[in-house]
C-alpha cells in the first residue's frame, strides 16, 4: 500500500519529521477554544495544512515532469544530430542500385529484412567488403571505408551481416543431421 501524503512529503524533504516520542515528555493538547501561547513559533511545530501539502506535491510532480521533458528533448536532439551526420556520409557514399534484382535477406532488430542488390554487391556483402546501414526507414549499401565512418558516429545503425544470429547459439544444429 502506498505511503500517506505526509510520508511522501517527508521523503522529499518538504515536511518535517515526526518528533521522537520517546525522547520528549508527552504534553497535553490545549482545549479546543484556547490557542497555544507563543504565537507563530508554536505554529511551526504543527503539521502543514492539507492544501499546502497538495500544492507542494503538485510542485514536485511538475518539476519531475519538466525534468523528464528536458531529458527527452536532449535525447531527441542528439538522435537528430547523429542521423544528420550519418545522412551526410550515406548521401555521398551510397551504392544502392535501382535496377538491382537479387533479394538480400538479413536480420535487423529481431526481424527479417530484405534489400535488393546486384550480384556483385551480394558477393561483396557476403565477403564483408561492403556493409548495410539503416537510416530513417531505409537500408543503404556502403563500401567498407564509409561504413567505418558511420561506425564512428553510431554503431547502432550498422546492420550486422557477419553473425550467424543469436538463435543459432541458442538452438544449435546437431552434427548428425544430414541436409
Amino acid at each position: 500500500m502506498a505511503d500517506s501524503l505526509q510520508d511522501q512529503l517527508r521523503a522529499l524533504g518538504l515536511a518535517k519529521n515526526k518528533p521522537d516520542s520517546s525522547s520528549k515528555k508527552k504534553t497535553r493538547k490545549p482545549a479546543p477554544g484556547k490557542r497555544k501561547k507563543g504565537g507563530p513559533a508554536a505554529e511551526k511545530d504543527a503539521e502543514i495544512p492539507l492544501s499546502k501539502a497538495y500544492a507542494l506535491r503538485e510542485k514536485a510532480e511538475k518539476q519531475r515532469a519538466d525534468e523528464a521533458r528536458r531529458k527527452k528533448q536532449a535525447e531527441d536532439r542528439k538522435r537528430r544530430e547523429i542521423n544528420q551526420a550519418i545522412k551526410e556520409v550515406v548521401s555521398t557514399h551510397r551504392l544502392n542500385d535501382k535496377e538491382a534484382e537479387v533479394a538480400r535477406h538479413f536480420m535487423f532488430r529481431g526481424r527479417i529484412r530484405k534489400l535488393y542488390v546486384t550480384p556483385e554487391q551480394n558477393r561483396a556483402l557476403t565477403a564483408g567488403e561492403m556493409g548495410l546501414v539503416y537510416l530513417t526507414g531505409g537500408y543503404h549499401v556502403l563500401a567498407d571505408e564509409a561504413l567505418e565512418d558511420v561506425r564512428k558516429i553510431s554503431a547502432e545503425h550498422i546492420v550486422d551481416l557477419g553473425s550467424g544470429g543469436e538463435d543459432e547459439e541458442e538452438f544449435p544444429v546437431p552434427d548428425d543431421i544430414d541436409w
